[in-house]
């Protein structure tokens, strides 16, 4: 008889559940119990993945009694989706982590404001948290419903919290350039990442609007008590998976190169998942990894901060899994992977 606790993914034919998938099967405390989508409802998995074993057909999402009976229940899909699923779902029932928006506000109206529709399900929001695990590591193991982070948010936060934590921050804005690979735009097919359209070259979209940019600001006044303003620009470069974030921070006068040194090597020791490079990072040392790579420049009047993530991984599926193994009592480190296949 399994001890192994039971999850279910809802949106597992996407790229952020595929990864999912990939990662749980090789968790040693966890049994993958139940698949959903909802366009692909009735298909094979393996038909979706041929990188996967064939572990059973995709069932429809909407399929209320589908979730009963679980531990854990991972959502991967569109705004609004995952908590009007959790709406529907019999009490007492599994702990959501949702990959999607739906649980990185606090606040409804929060949520509303930037996605421009209701929240299915605002009385659970009392008892969900933000999963930033470097940063919401006690709150994520008692919570209920965790909201993993943006892939954009991750790579940025990672990268300039502990200097906005310090205080070293000077007066002005956080600027952040991000760019992301081809699948952070999802999977289904747009003219912007049809090959033709992104193959050697390179673009910027909703600069200044994008929604990561409320998450971003909120996350700042969550995890310092600071209300900062974040000016970002994405941009989609032609790559699978990657996120490379250039972050600029206005730093005072009286910080030092020796003071940003101990500041990231004492960021490294207490986050596993968390390297100090000595030259700005690359995606492809990342790829197929739950760590973020951090590098860090010093000029007279900021600090350039560069971190690199693979953004299927420690910006989607690889987040959500330390937040459950948060929950289980489990080493964050569980069934992740901290080292890549290079080149």
């Amino acid at each position: 008889m399994s001890n192994k606790v039971k999850v279910g993914i809802a949106g597992a034919s996407g790229y952020g559940g595929g990864e999912l998938i990939h990662l749980l099967l090789n968790h040693p405390k966890v049994e993958i119990e139940r698949l959903s989508a909802e366009s692909n409802a009735g298909e094979r998995l393996s038909s979706l993945f041929p990188n996967l074993p064939d572990i059973g057909i995709l069932e429809k999402t909407s399929s209320v009694s589908l979730w009963n009976d679980l531990d854990i229940l991972f959502t991967a899909l569109p705004a609004g989706m995952s908590s009007r699923i959790v709406a529907t779902l019999p009490k007492p029932h599994p702990v959501v982590i949702d990959l999607g928006p739906d649980y990185r506000f606090a606040k409804a109206d929060d949520f509303s404001n930037v996605y421009h529709m209701e929240h299915g399900a605002p009385e659970t929001l009392p008892s969900s948290t933000y999963g930033l695990v470097e940063w919401n590591r006690e709150t994520i193991s008692k919570a209920r419903y965790i909201g993993s982070p943006g892939c954009f948010p991750t790579g940025a936060l990672l990268g300039f919290l502990p200097f906005l934590h310090a205080g070293f921050l000077d007066k002005g804005p956080v600027i952040v350039d991000g760019k992301s690979g081809v699948s952070g735009a999802g999977r289904a097919l747009t003219q912007d990442t049809h090959y033709p359209e992104i193959a050697e070259g390179m673009k910027a979209y909703k600069p200044m609007v994008h929604r990561h940019v409320p998450e971003m600001e909120n996350a700042m006044n969550l995890f310092s008590g600071e209300t900062g303003e974040v000016i970002f620009v994405p941009h989609l470069i032609p790559i699978n998976r990657g996120l490379i974030s250039t972050i600029y921070l206005p730093v005072s006068d009286d910080v030092t190169p020796g003071m940003i040194e101990s500041l990231l090597l004492k960021y490294q020791e207490d986050n596993p998942f968390v390297r100090i490079v000595n030259s700005p990072p690359s995606s492809a040392h990342v790829r197929g990894t739950n760590r973020i790579d951090i590098h860090a420049v010093r000029s007279k009047k900021a600090v350039v901060v560069m971190t690199a993530i693979d953004n299927l991984i420690k910006g989607a599926a690889g987040q959500a899994i330390q937040s459950m193994n948060l929950v289980l009592g489990e080493d964050e480190m569980t069934g992740l992977p901290l080292w890549g296949a290079f080149p």
